[in-house]
């Protein structure tokens, strides 16, 4: 919703930035449009480098899904060709059941049988041999064999039980062995679909993403498509000025009185600072002195480009001092020249202010090469070494 807030927000500034172009009168109107372009497009690219790392670790889950996801398949693999091999030796053993069943039913048929045959041909059998002894010790002797006999053949009955029932208890137990892996081949199952199905969702937000990411971009184009215009113009202002061709050389003197409250106190410096408030640069190419309405003086002949109210810098002036150097200030309460006039070193040209976007009365001054806020330098590297000695920087 934040996201959709914030494309909501900059797609309407974008409609009104573009149709803003149409009206500029000035450079310093064309500035503060590029500015807020280059801003309103340096958030959708913060916007879109959060969703490119969101997008990233999501790829990052993605293959961790998958792998744990061929590692699930494989161990569903392994489960099933377990199952597999206990079916067979539960078949097996299922087999060796019935072959132990047979051979036990043929074993008591055989014993059955031969004593019925026996018993009916009148042929020596057990109980003929015991009840028809020749002697008291034929009668011994008989009785043992028929015994020994007797024995063997219940042994072997026996023998061909035990080995069933062991057969069976085998059989129990791959049986039992059988349903372990059923249950773990469904829990296996079962997080094999969960993974699945978390990697679905990722999919699904790495579209998702992609999406934002592409429309995210698109307005990105149609930000440095503005921008690009805005320099087009700026270029066509300037060029206004050629006529000024100027003839600076050596340093820029201080634009403010040495004998004034705080000239050389410098409350924000130039390069990368914390935003001071809403709307202000996070990358300051600029001074920022901390005077409160106080007198502006030129700090080398040239030619005013333009003086105006623009928001941001609120009240602002560009000088051009040669092809190669322009110093610009903002944040003024008051002008006191106006555009296409030339100025000598030491008038004075305003007063500083509060205008625009400020945490307080200050002076904000920049030096240009070439008149575009892309061409901004150190405005320390263009002042005497005196002056610069005595400067104290507070940010």
């Amino acid at each position: 919703m934040k996201k959709k807030i914030l494309i909501g927000f900059l797609l309407i500034s974008l409609c009104f930035n573009v149709t803003m172009y149409s009206f500029a009168t000035s450079i310093k109107d064309l500035e503060q449009q590029k500015t807020d372009a280059e801003n309103q497009k340096n958030a959708l690219e913060d916007e879109k480098n959060k969703i490119k790392q969101e997008k990233s670790e999501t790829l990052k889950s993605i293959e961790q899904l998958e792998s744990q996801i061929l590692d699930s398949e494989d161990k569903l693999e392994k489960l099933n060709a377990q199952i597999k091999e206990l079916e067979s030796s539960i078949a097996a053993k299922e087999k060796e059941i019935e072959e132990a069943e047979a051979k036990q039913a043929k074993q008591e048929e055989t014993l059955e049988k031969r004593l019925i045959a026996q018993y009916k041909t009148g042929k020596v059998s057990y109980w003929s041999i015991l009840l028809n002894p020749s002697s008291f010790l034929d009668f011994f002797s008989n009785l043992h064999n028929i015994e020994k006999i007797a024995k063997i053949d219940a042994e072997l009955i026996e023998n061909i039980k035990i080995e069933k029932e062991n057969l069976e208890k085998a059989k129990e137990e791959l049986a039992n062995q059988k349903s372990e892996v059923k249950t773990a081949k469904a829990e296996a199952e079962k997080e094999n679909t969960v993974l699945k199905n978390a990697k679905t969702v990722k999919n699904s937000q790495i579209a998702k993403l992609s999406e934002e990411e592409k429309q995210l971009q698109s307005k990105i184009d149609e930000f440095n498509a503005a921008i690009k215009k805005a320099d087009a113009e700026i270029a066509k202002q300037l060029a206004a000025s050629s006529g000024y061709q100027g003839s600076f050389s050596g340093t820029l003197s201080w634009p403010i009185s040495t004998s004034s409250a705080n000239w050389n106190i410098i409350t924000s410096g130039y390069g990368m600072r914390d935003q001071p408030t809403a709307g202000a640069s996070t990358n300051h190419k600029a001074l920022d002195i901390g005077i409160r309405y106080q007198p502006i003086y030129a700090p080398a002949d040239g030619y005013v480009v333009t003086a105006q109210s623009v928001s941001g810098y609120g009240n602002f002036i560009m000088i051009k001092h040669s092809n190669s150097l322009y110093t610009c200030y903002g944040h003024l309460s008051s002008f006191e020249v106006k555009a296409g006039q030339e100025v000598k070193r030491g008038q004075r040209i305003a007063i500083s202010g509060n205008t625009g976007v400020t945490t307080g009365p200050h002076l904000h001054f920049e030096v240009r090469t070439n008149g575009t806020a892309s061409s901004k330098v150190n405005p320390l590297n263009y002042i005497s070494n005196d002056v610069y000695s005595r400067l104290i920087f507070r940010n």
